[in-house]
């Protein structure tokens, strides 16, 4: 079936979703990696990964667990689904996503829920694709959850109901029912979180070595089936959790990440790469440039506009729109950011009676501007003005890391210069600010 755009209004609100990450294949992907200027970024990547795709040379890889940063809402999942089909289709890598939102609590969240849920993707994929794997590999890992069920409180829920599973079958099918009991049961539940993160603390080393163990053994079985090389994890959803889980997981718990020994890809915060804590543990070097709209000397960026525009019209038919002036004032106003410009195109659509005209989208910019007024403070403008006339990177401190977080303040060119968001600008805030500096 050939894809058609939304053509009315409420189709497009029904339709817009910012938490959606494209799969690959979708009909509304765009290509924006000329706009972005991040053309090298997958064969970075896939070199990191210790495979050269010009070349298709398969070698040692330099890093193990790597960190993919970019501003939230910036496209980083949906990019690297693209980049993932390009790993499985060079039968080098096998891909396991997964997604720590679907799964997880994103609110609550530390590492030892998150390799369970690596551990239950893992085999839900091997059993997707018929992959068998041996009973040595399986036979540690139900040890130790029969080893901590025994050391468990007695009347815990989950401890009877990982009891339950254990019971219900072996081989993979039940190994899968454990981990699925186990990573549900932390989503929806909080009364044996603390008690289960300290049994797997407790036993972390024996878990590794099973987990390892397991991930061998799945290598094994794909090599003899000439489907991949290498086993690769895509967790998403790693950049969206709350400001001290994101602390723990990535800087405390390092170490207990780096003991799983596999190839991973984590989605990250773009503050968190000038946070300074990092300590070199995870590689921390690739970042997903944003969308130009222009290049640091003012010059217009037409491919980062044609970009944008493909992107809005595959959600928002052309006829929606009065004219084009429209469109090219809704891609400026979002500052290459494509959530920013769903969230000018919903706002459109809650406004608009049939059509999307001028009046409609100045209303629109204005409840967006709104949006950043509520938290901007008069330090907070004076930084963004002077950042806006010095735009080089000057470094950070705690607010500037901050702005970053909330896009009062966009990066380009990965990291090379700066600009304050393009709605902030329109307030007045701003504008005071500018003055007072005459």
């Amino acid at each position: 079936m050939v894809y058609r755009p939304p053509a009315n209004v409420f189709e497009v609100l029904q339709k817009i979703e910012y938490e959606e990450a494209l799969p690959a294949g979708d009909p509304r992907y765009v290509h924006t990696e000329a706009a972005r200027g991040s053309e090298l970024t997958f064969v970075r990547l896939a070199r990191k990964l210790g495979w050269d795709p010009l070349s298709n040379v398969f070698f040692a890889p330099t890093e193990k667990h790597i960190l993919f940063f970019g501003h939230i809402g910036s496209g980083k999942t949906t990019e690297l689904r693209h980049f993932a089909k390009k790993l499985n289709d060079s039968l080098r890598f096998y891909v396991v996503e997964v997604d720590v939102l679907t799964k997880l609590d994103r609110n609550n969240l530390q590492y030892a829920e998150v390799l369970m849920a690596m551990a239950e993707a893992l085999l839900e994929s091997l059993k997707r694709d018929n992959v068998e794997l041996g009973a040595a590999a399986i036979r540690p890992v139900q040890k130790w959850f029969e080893s901590a069920v025994k050391t468990s409180t007695a009347s815990s829920e989950l401890s009877a109901e990982l009891q339950a599973g254990m019971k219900a079958g072996a081989g993979l099918p039940g190994l899968i029912k454990l981990f699925a009991t186990f990573t549900s049961s932390f989503k929806t539940g909080a009364s044996h979180k603390t008690e289960w993160r300290q049994e797997i603390r407790n036993r972390f080393t024996t878990l590794a070595a099973a987990f390892n163990g397991l991930i061998r053994e799945a290598e094994r079985a794909l090599q003899e089936r000439n489907v991949a090389e290498r086993i690769v994890f895509l967790l998403d959803g790693t950049d969206k959790m709350r400001g001290e889980d994101t602390q723990q997981f990535f800087v405390y718990d390092a170490e207990q990440l780096l003991a799983i020994e596999t190839l991973a890809i984590y989605t990250a915060p773009l503050h968190l790469k000038y946070d300074g804590r990092l300590g070199g543990k995870l590689d921390a070097d690739l970042v997903l440039p944003m969308i130009k709209l222009y290049e640091r000397s003012g010059t217009d960026c037409a491919e980062g506009r044609r970009v944008l525009k493909e992107l809005l019209l595959l959600r928002a038919d052309r006829s929606l729109f009065a004219t084009d002036a429209q469109i090219d004032n809704l891609i400026e106003q979002c500052g290459g950011h494509p959530r920013e410009l769903l969230r000018l195109l919903k706002l459109c659509c809650e406004f608009a009676d049939a059509r999307i005209d001028a009046i409609v989208v100045e209303r629109a910019i204005k409840q967006l501007a709104a949006d950043y007024r509520r938290f901007l403070t008069p330090e907070d403008y004076t930084l963004l003005y002077r950042i806006d006339q010095s735009p080089d990177h000057e470094g950070n401190d705690a607010r500037a890391q901050e702005l970053l977080h909330r896009l009062a303040l966009m990066e380009y060119n990965d990291g090379a210069w700066r600009r304050s968001h393009p709605v902030v600008r329109t307030l007045e805030g701003y504008k005071l600010a500018g003055a007072s500096t005459q």
